[in-house]
C-alpha cells in the first residue's frame, strides 16, 4: 500500500485519472430517477483518496498528493467556456419575447438563493470558503466550487487562510450536495404540485399535452412505429376531379382532415419512366405513384379505393437526409413548425424531434421556433440541403473543430477578467472565470450566424465540459482530502442545516411567486423550478411523477439564465462575506 501511495504522490496525474474513471462509475449509482451524479462521484472519489494516500518520511513529516501547475484552471475554464458556448443562443433569446418573465424568474430565484445563503452564513459565523461551498452544494451548482476558490484566492488574506478557505468549499459542497439534489426533486416532483393547486399531476399534464397538441418523446427509447413512411401504389383509376399532382395531393388531405400533407415524390409512368414531378404533372391510369406522408396520413384506407401497393424498389430507392439543423435564420426563429410546414421550401421536409438547450421537448404545429433550437429533420437530400440555407446550419457528424476560435476566445476572456477594482478594500473583477463564461456565451450566440467561424462538434462539447469540470472537480478532491474530515467534523451539522434551509427556501418562495405574481400555468411551473435551480435530477423526478415531458416546456430559458447567473453568484458571495 506505502508503494501505491508513493507511487500516487510522484505521479498525480494517475491519481488524477484513477479519481475521474472512478468517480464517473461512482456516479452512475441511481436510485429510481435521482443519482449521484459525475460531478459528486468524481468529488467523492478524489477525497477519500486524497485522505488515504499519504506518505510518513523518517522525520516524521506527511506527504499528500499535490497537484502543481496551472492544470487545474485550465480544465475549469475549458468547462466554462464550453457551458457558455452550449447555453449561448438560448440564453441570449431568454432575454427577449416570450422567455423573459422565466428570465427574470430564474434571476429573481438566485438572488433570493444568494440572500439566504449570506445571511444564514454570517448568522453561523461561516468564512467565504464554507459559504461558497453551502450555494455551490446546496443549489447543486457545481461551477461555484472554481469561481468562488478563484475569487477567494484574490482576497487581502494571508496565504494559510486562503488554502484553508479554498480547502472548506467542496468539503461543504460534499456534506449539502446530496440534500441539495434529493430534496429538491422530491420538493419539485411532490410538495409544489400541490401549492401550485394540481390535485393530479399527471392527469394535469394530459390535459396540457391535448390542449397544446404533442404527445410526450422518450429521448431514451426508439419506437418500431415510423412516424414518416414512403410507399409505392400503381393507380387503378383516379378520383373524380383528380387530374395532377397538385390535384392527388389536395385529395388526400383532404380526406385526412389533418395539419400535416401527403406528398407524391416520384412517378413511374406506364412506359417504365421515372420522374421526379412537379405539381403541374397529369397522372395516368397505370402510374405508379410514391406518396410520402406521415404513417397515419398514409393509412391504406385512404388510396386502396383507387390504387393497389406496389414493391418497386427503383422507384422507392432514393436517398433520404435525416440530420439535426440549429435554428438561426429569420425565416425560421419566432415561426411555428405549423408556419414553417406551409412554407413551399419545406416540401417533403418533416420535423421529427426538437431540442432546446441540449435536451428533447415537446413539440406540435403550435410549437414556436428559438434561436439555437436544434430541428430534427427528415427529407429528400437533395431538397433539405436547399433548404437547410434558409433554416440555419446542420449538425453533422464531424471532428472538426475551429481550436482558433476556442483558445483564443478562452484566453481573451480570461483576460478580460484579470483586472480588479478596489472596493472597501476588497478586490471586485469579473475573474478569470467568469471571463471565459462570458466568452462562451459570445461565441455560442454568434455560432448560430456564422457556424463555420465557431465550430464545435458536439463530442468536443461534451468533452470540455464534462470531462474538464470532472478533471477540475478530481483535482480538488485530492487536494482537499488531507483537511475534509476535520472540516467535517467541526462544521457538518451546521452545514447539513443550512443546505436543507438554503435548498428548500428558495424553491418554497418561488413557488408561491409563480403561483400568485408571475402565473405561469402550474405544470409548466414545474419545469421553470426545474431550470431555475438547473437542477437535472429533478427533471427526471418531475418527468417521472407528471408521466410527461410537457413540464420540461418551462425548462430551457430559466436553465440557460440560472446556469451563469448562480455560477457568477459564487464571486459574489465570497465578495460579500469577504
Amino acid at each position: 500500500m506505502t508503494w501505491f501511495a508513493q507511487t500516487l504522490i510522484d505521479h498525480p496525474e494517475i491519481a488524477v485519472l484513477l479519481t475521474v474513471g472512478l468517480g464517473f462509475w461512482v456516479g452512475r449509482i441511481h436510485y429510481k430517477s435521482i443519482g449521484l451524479g459525475a460531478v459528486t462521484g468524481t468529488l467523492l472519489v478524489g477525497v477519500v483518496i486524497g485522505a488515504l494516500v499519504h506518505v510518513t518520511a523518517s522525520d516524521g513529516t506527511i506527504t499528500h498528493i499535490a497537484v502543481d501547475g496551472p492544470a487545474k484552471s485550465i480544465f475549469f475554464l475549458l468547462f466554462l467556456f464550453a457551458l457558455g458556448f452550449r447555453l449561448g443562443p438560448q440564453f441570449f433569446s431568454g432575454l427577449k419575447g416570450a422567455g423573459l418573465a422565466q428570465a427574470l424568474f430564474a434571476v429573481i430565484l438566485a438572488v433570493v438563493a444568494i440572500a439566504t445563503v449570506v445571511v444564514l452564513s454570517k448568522v453561523l459565523g461561516f468564512n467565504p470558503g464554507l459559504a461558497a461551498g453551502l450555494a455551490s452544494g446546496g443549489l447543486t451548482q457545481s461551477a461555484i466550487i472554481g469561481v468562488s476558490q478563484g475569487s477567494i484566492a484574490g482576497l487581502p488574506e494571508s496565504a494559510d487562510t486562503i488554502t484553508q478557505w479554498q480547502g472548506l468549499v467542496p468539503v461543504a459542497y460534499a456534506v449539502t450536495y446530496i440534500f441539495g439534489t434529493v430534496g429538491t426533486a422530491l420538493f419539485i416532483a411532490n410538495v409544489a404540485p400541490r401549492i401550485l393547486g394540481i390535485k393530479d399531476l399527471p392527469a394535469a399534464a394530459a390535459a396540457l399535452e391535448r390542449k397544446l397538441g404533442f404527445s410526450d418523446p422518450n429521448p431514451d427509447v426508439s419506437s418500431a412505429y415510423l412516424d414518416v413512411v414512403r410507399r409505392a401504389y400503381r393507380l387503378t383509376a383516379l378520383p373524380e376531379g383528380v387530374r395532377n399532382v397538385a390535384e392527388l395531393e389536395q385529395y388526400l388531405d383532404d380526406r385526412n382532415g389533418t395539419a400535416e400533407h401527403v406528398f407524391v415524390a416520384r412517378i413511374r409512368r406506364g412506359s417504365g419512366q421515372v420522374e421526379d414531378p412537379n405539381l403541374d404533372a397529369f397522372l395516368a391510369v397505370g402510374d405508379t405513384v410514391v406518396l410520402t406522408a406521415r404513417r397515419h396520413d398514409l393509412f391504406a384506407a385512404h388510396v386502396e379505393p383507387f390504387t393497389e401497393e406496389a414493391d418497386d424498389r427503383e422507384l422507392l430507392d432514393f436517398p433520404i437526409e435525416d440530420l439535426w439543423v440549429v435554428a438561426s435564420s429569420k425565416e425560421v426563429v419566432g415561426h411555428t413548425i405549423g408556419e414553417l410546414a406551409t412554407d413551399p421550401r419545406s416540401r417533403r421536409i418533416f420535423v421529427r424531434g426538437l431540442k432546446r438547450s441540449g435536451r428533447d421537448i415537446p413539440w406540435s404545429h403550435q410549437t414556436r421556433i428559438d434561436s439555437g433550437d436544434e430541428i430534427h429533420v427528415q427529407g429528400p437530400l437533395p431538397l433539405l440541403e436547399a433548404g437547410i440555407k434558409h433554416a440555419g446550419y446542420p449538425v453533422r457528424n464531424t471532428t472538426d473543430t475551429n481550436m482558433v476560435t476556442v483558445g483564443l476566445a478562452i484566453a481573451i476572456g480570461a483576460l478580460i477578467g484579470v483586472p480588479t477594482v478596489l472596493v472597501s478594500g476588497i478586490p471586485l473583477g469579473l475573474s478569470t472565470s467568469v471571463g471565459a463564461l462570458l466568452a462562451g456565451l459570445l461565441v455560442g450566440w454568434y455560432r448560430t450566424r456564422s457556424p463555420k467561424v465557431a465550430k464545435l462538434p458536439g463530442s468536443t462539447q461534451w468533452f470540455l465540459e464534462t470531462v474538464g469540470l470532472n478533471v477540475f472537480i478530481g483535482i480538488v478532491g485530492l487536494t482537499s482530502g488531507p483537511g475534509f474530515v476535520d472540516g467535517l467534523r467541526q462544521y457538518g451539522l451546521s452545514l447539513l442545516l443550512a443546505g436543507a434551509v438554503v435548498t428548500l427556501l428558495p424553491l418554497l418562495v418561488m413557488t408561491f411567486l409563480a403561483k400568485w405574481v408571475f402565473k405561469f400555468d402550474p405544470v409548466i411551473t414545474l419545469g421553470v423550478l426545474c431550470g431555475s435551480r438547473s437542477a437535472t435530477a429533478a427533471v427526471g423526478a418531475t418527468r417521472e411523477a407528471a408521466k410527461s415531458a410537457v413540464p420540461l416546456l418551462g425548462y430551457s430559458v430559466p436553465y440557460a439564465i440560472a446556469n451563469i447567473v448562480l455560477t457568477v453568484g459564487g464571486a459574489v458571495i465570497v465578495a460579500l462575506m469577504g
